[in-house]
């Protein structure tokens, strides 16, 4: 089937308690595919009358509908439900992912869409799993410790994985028992849309899920600063997280941040060298470098720098640039114009700071490409911890290199940026990798590899400014420490 057959012609809608919504002033956006920057569908933007009915039937749905009294169980089973829906419409969430974010098709169906439909199973069994403790005082006084939703959760999804992402944070939010408002990226709207229409086809109740498109200005700031917004989450960059944390400062509201990273992958010399460059060229060029934790600090030790690089570069140069749909492209498109704009400006301070770049780094060629927002993989090596090429978020296939002597260097090198979200180890030595591992200052590390195997069942956290809170159903939830005298008439002396 042609992928633009599961476009729609009218513009989406909102959906707002459980309706589908033309928004008062009628207001659309364009939707880009970023292959070729061509504008293939539209959606209305929500504005404040929107955002305040979203939020009206939000709190409603919690505070006096049914899903703040519905049991565990039949959470579970509309959480199954709507899994079951979107297992049935896996290739069109594929295909539209596809078009809308540049990905490779094959990654979207296979693997994305998978994990999406797995994150309405994993939290349909959590949902009936939600369990305290009893801690022991003495032998009077029993206390108990207890989870509670924080009620209503405003959720604001990244552009790089809006459909698995959505998938796993919607389906967390709502097994605690919380409703939910999501707000997904004006870049990539069109997956929760869709999604929309699962949970409506499933049953769930009016206002347990709402989905609003639109200016994060007007969107985002309103869910941080209403007080009937319990908590917000939000994954994407830290300076728009240091943002929300400003802005919630009034409501003080409980706020979880997933952000930015710049993710050192350390190589010791005793790896094997084809192994290793294969791991670290997948881990800077997947979905372009549009990974949060993508690996794009390489630290490798010395003595095979040089080696090290010539066959990175030899890898790099396979990559073949185009459409996802294409089962021949191994290079896809970055999201945006504007995206792919920045990320050439860090390459262009990467060669005024004086860093050595050893491939990419030119825009292609090819009229095909040029039409859209692609960029090489680019390796810049001898790489210095005050370039800024070394310090900051690129967020594209840009890779920064830098050699190493001693094991305490790597450390501190792989600890000298003020992100902490992921990071890799690569040694033969496991007394090592797991040393080194332990040291490193992220909420995630791989050894011998590179990306989570299990994003759902052990999520990491990110340390420093990558991130602020937990990560999995207890992000959505908060504790409540209950404690009982058993024995009557006790009275303090």
């Amino acid at each position: 089937m042609n992928p633009y057959d599961y476009v729609k012609k009218e513009p989406y809608q909102l959906y707002i308690d459980g309706v589908f919504v033309v928004p008062e002033d009628k207001v659309t956006f364009d939707i880009q595919n970023p292959v070729k920057n061509q504008i293939f569908a539209k959606a209305y933007k929500a504005g404040k009358p929107e955002v305040t009915r979203a939020v009206k039937a939000a709190r409603k749905a919690f505070d006096e509908g049914p899903w703040g009294k519905m049991p565990p169980r039949e959470r579970s089973k509309l959480l199954l439900k709507a899994g079951q829906i979107l297992e049935q419409r896996k290739e069109e969430f594929s295909c539209i992912e596809t078009l809308e974010c540049g990905k490779s098709y094959a990654g979207a169906r296979y693997f994305e869409a998978e994990m999406s439909v797995d994150a309405f199973e994993y939290y349909a069994g959590k949902a009936r799993c939600l369990e305290g403790k009893a801690v022991p005082i003495d032998n009077n006084t029993v206390n108990l410790v207890q989870w509670y939703p924080h009620g209503v959760v405003g959720e604001i999804l990244p552009w790089n994985g809006p459909l698995m992402m959505g998938c796993q944070k919607i389906c967390a939010i709502l097994a605690a028992g919380n409703t939910a408002i999501v707000k997904p990226s004006s870049w990539a709207s069109l997956s929760m849309l869709l999604l929309a229409e699962v949970f409506d086809e499933a049953g769930f109740p009016s206002g347990v899920v709402n989905v609003l498109t639109g200016s994060g200005s007007v969107i985002g700031d309103m869910l941080v600063k209403s007080p009937d917004v319990d908590m917000v989450a939000m994954t994407g960059g830290t300076s728009t997280g240091k943002h929300i944390i400003e802005a919630s400062k009034d409501t003080v509201k409980d706020v979880a941040l997933e952000l930015g990273g710049k993710s050192p992958n350390i190589i010791f010399d005793d790896v094997d060298i084809d192994d290793a460059v294969k791991w670290a060229r997948w881990a800077f060029t997947q979905n372009s470098g549009q990974v949060c934790v993508s690996g794009t600090r390489l630290i490798v030790q010395r003595s095979i720098y040089e080696q090290f690089i010539e066959k990175l570069q030899s890898e790099c140069e396979k990559l073949i640039p185009g459409d996802g749909f294409d089962p021949k492209t191994t290079l896809t498109s970055l999201i945006h114009r504007d995206h792919a704009q920045s990320v050439w400006e860090y390459i262009e301070k990467g060669k005024a700071e004086g860093a050595r770049l050893v491939c990419g780094g030119e825009p292609y060629t090819d009229q095909k490409l040029t039409a859209g927002n692609f960029v090489p993989p680019t390796l810049f090596a001898d790489v210095t911890p005050d370039m800024t090429i070394f310090k900051e978020e690129i967020f594209g296939p840009v890779l920064c290199i830098t050699p190493f002597d001693s094991e305490a260097e790597a450390i501190a090198l792989a600890n000298s940026t003020e992100y902490g979200l992921a990071g890799g180890v690569f040694t033969k030595n496991m007394k090592r990798g797991l040393r080194v591992a332990q040291k490193i200052h992220s909420g995630q590390i791989y050894v011998n590899s590179y990306f989570s195997k299990a994003m759902i069942e052990s999520p990491g956290t990110g340390w420093k400014q990558s991130g602020l809170g937990v990560a999995g159903i207890q992000k959505y939830m908060i504790s409540k420490t209950i404690f009982i005298d058993t024995q009557e008439g006790s009275l303090p002396m």
